[in-house]
């Protein structure tokens, strides 16, 4: 799963609509590389001003006067190749940003974290390896479910 959390101000990402749309930009990422959308979390957490430190200092942000946004993106569906793959998904992860953080005048940051799919599980099913007979159904239908082993290629 991708899991996406947005550290922001609480007068930053107010609006529902705005939310859906970043939210609906960042699963196209992972749909493109055929990836279930139901993969991808995405988590606006608000942090009060009082919470925000940068550097030790509050306000937070280069410029104190605009709102500062962290994210962190944990990938652990899968993992980047090489780096022309990296360079290509941060461009795209800079692509769906744009228009919602760096447009808007924001300070921002991210970081990309790939963790172990060794240690994963979605509604205690181990998810079936990438490109898998078991992994085009999760896909079709949009949804975990029982798989025989062989066709999610897991030995």
């Amino acid at each position: 799963m991708p899991l996406w959390i947005i550290y922001h101000p609480p007068e930053t990402f107010t609006s529902p609509t705005t939310k859906q749309a970043l939210a609906a930009e960042i699963t196209s990422i992972y749909t493109a590389a055929s990836l279930p959308a139901f993969y991808v979390n995405v988590l606006f957490i608000p942090i009060p001003p009082s919470s925000f430190f940068i550097g030790g200092s509050n306000p937070p942000g280069q410029d104190s006067s605009k709102p500062w946004i962290r994210i962190t993106i944990q990938n652990i569906a899968r993992k980047i190749p090489n780096p022309v793959v990296r360079d290509r998904f941060l461009a795209r992860v800079d692509q769906a940003l744009k228009p919602y953080i760096q447009d808007a005048g924001y300070d921002w940051e991210y970081s990309v974290e790939e963790t172990s799919r060794e240690l994963w599980k979605i509604d205690g099913f181990v998810p079936p390896m990438p490109g898998s007979e078991a992994e085009r159904e999760w896909v079709a239908r949009n949804s975990p479910g029982e798989f025989e082993r062989g066709r999610g290629g897991l030995l």
